[in-house]
Parts: structure tokens; C-alpha cells; sequence
């Protein structure tokens, strides 16, 4: 793509150490129905041959831009700073490994167009549960929703997880009004950044399902911090309630007596696999309420 010419979308994909599954990806992406686009992969230092996966691919499409940070930034870090070199007035975020319908982007694009009020999209998914079966994964709402509503009837309603996962189209203008992603949360700093837009606009959804998410491998960064992520899971939703209650309410109250049910649960897996220390954790957590113990670093 000539350096003048603007695209509709601005493709970002973040790469860290998985070569082998970028291909599939890769493949995904080049097929798209809708092609006014870029791609930024931007790798955070990795140390497989995803380097040469990239120029091999970015050699056969000019759509194609690799960089690569000079230092190992994290995820959010590495999203800000390809959002740095976005020029689309869409911005779509992906991650290597999962797999995307080909008319992802022209859906993506259908809906932001037609719905001016929304500052992304996401979708229902494709994914894999506990018995090993692809199975479909998505909500009950309109295609588009008032972001508050969207946050009080549907993200509010588990304190696990999120509806919207890490790959949504959003509106430039409505990320570069709220600012970065924030690594204080560090792998889930999208989400935070979801909760954030959601907050002033309004958000839209298309109902099947566009991507294939595929399972993270066993040395995956959540996998070796289990209580981490289910303690920023819960402070998300924190946030994401003080937004749509700001005020000290019953609500409030069984929203953390929820929590500390939740935590109590959490406890369970590693019990069971016998992770004595994070068992120790996860009743500090239970009986202090004290969650921002729970670092990843």
C-alpha cells in the first residue's frame, strides 16, 4: 500500500513467540472480502522465528508492515505502540494465533458505519470448552446498545471473564479521546479499555460468530498466574460498577459478597492440581478481601 494512501481499517496484530500458529492467522486475514486495509504486526521481541514468518508474508502483501519493539513491552505497551503508527479511521485489534472469518472486516465495518453513536464492535466467537468441542459463544443484545446499559445488563453479569474478548474494530477518534491502554492492568488492559469506552458510547455487536479463538498453550502467561488474572477479572468489574452505581448501594454490597464467593470458588482448581501457593494466596485474598496482593510480577 503506497505511504499516502489512508486505509478505512487499520489491522493491528500483536505477536509474542507463536510462529507456528502464525500462518493460520496470516492466511486469515490476507483472505478478508473487505481489503481497504493495513496490517500492523507488531511483535514484542519474540524469540521464536516469528520475525521471519512476518517478512516472509509482508514480501507477498504491501498491506503487510512489521515492527518489532526494541524492548519486550507487554501487551499493552505493545498495543499503544502500534495504535502509534494506526492511520485508518477504524482500528481493529487481533492476536496471532486465532483465526477470522473472511467477511470479519466487512461486518465490522457495516456495523460502525451504520451505528455512528458506538465506539467498537465485537462479536460472538467460536471457541473450545471443557470437553474439547468447538462450540459458539456470544450474548443476548440489539446490534447496538447504550454502553452503560451494555455494562450494567450485560458485562456486569458474571465477575469472571468478558464478553468482549481481545479482538473488537474501534472507532480511532473514541481511542484517541480516552487515552492508552493502561498497563497497570496489564494482559487485561483491553478490557479495562472496553469498560472505559463503554462508559461514554455506545457499543455494537454482531451475533454470529467471526473468529475462532484458539486455547492458549500450557506455558501461556495466564496459565502461570492463575489467581493474577481472576483478581484483575474482579477489578474490572469493580470499575465497570462504580461507573454505572457510583454511589455506595446494596447493589455494591452483593456485588463484593459475590466476590468473595467467587474467590472462594477460584480456590478449587489449584487445590485440586495441588498449587500450594497459590491455595495460600487465594485464602488471603478470601479472608482479607485484599486482591491487589495478586501480582503477576
Amino acid at each position: 500500500m503506497p505511504e499516502d494512501r489512508v486505509p478505512k481499517v487499520s489491522a493491528i496484530l500483536v505477536a509474542y513467540n507463536r510462529a507456528a500458529l502464525l500462518p493460520q492467522t496470516l492466511d486469515s486475514l490476507l483472505a478478508q472480502n473487505f481489503r481497504d486495509f493495513e496490517l500492523i504486526v507488531s511483535d514484542d521481541c519474540s524469540t521464536d522465528e516469528t520475525r521471519d514468518v512476518c517478512m516472509s508474508y509482508a514480501r507477498r502483501d504491501a498491506r503487510i508492515r512489521y515492527r518489532c519493539n526494541p524492548v519486550n513491552l507487554r501487551m499493552p505497551g505493545n498495543l499503544n505502540a502500534a495504535l502509534a503508527e494506526a492511520r485508518g479511521e477504524y482500528v481493529a485489534i487481533l492476536h496471532d494465533g486465532d483465526v477470522y472469518r473472511p467477511d470479519v472486516f466487512a461486518r465490522w465495518v457495516d456495523c460502525l458505519d451504520r451505528h455512528p453513536e458506538a465506539a467498537f464492535v465485537f462479536n460472538a466467537y467460536e471457541i473450545i470448552n471443557r470437553e474439547g468441542r468447538w462450540i459458539v459463544a456470544g450474548v443476548e443484545m440489539p446490534e447496538c446498545m447504550d454502553g452503560r446499559e451494555f455494562l450494567k445488563r450485560i458485562f456486569l453479569q458474571g465477575l469472571g471473564g468478558s464478553p468482549v474478548h481481545g479482538t473488537p474494530m474501534l472507532r480511532r477518534s473514541c481511542l484517541e479521546a480516552v487515552g492508552p491502554f493502561d498497563p497497570r492492568y496489564s494482559m487485561h488492559s483491553d478490557i479495562e479499555m472496553w469498560v472505559r469506552l463503554a462508559s461514554r458510547w455506545s457499543v455494537a455487536y454482531v451475533q454470529q460468530p467471526l473468529i475462532k479463538l484458539m486455547p492458549r498453550e500450557r506455558d501461556h502467561f495466564l496459565y502461570r498466574h492463575y489467581w493474577w488474572e481472576r483478581t484483575v477479572d474482579v477489578r474490572v468489574k469493580r470499575l465497570a460498577l462504580a461507573i454505572v452505581d457510583p454511589k455506595w448501594t446494596p447493589a455494591r454490597l452483593w456485588f463484593e459478597l459475590r466476590a468473595r464467593v467467587y474467590y472462594a470458588r477460584c480456590i478449587l482448581p489449584p487445590l485440586y492440581h495441588r498449587r500450594w501457593s497459590e491455595v495460600m494466596m487465594g485464602l488471603y485474598v478470601v479472608l482479607t478481601g485484599r486482591d491487589e496482593m495478586a501480582r503477576p510480577y
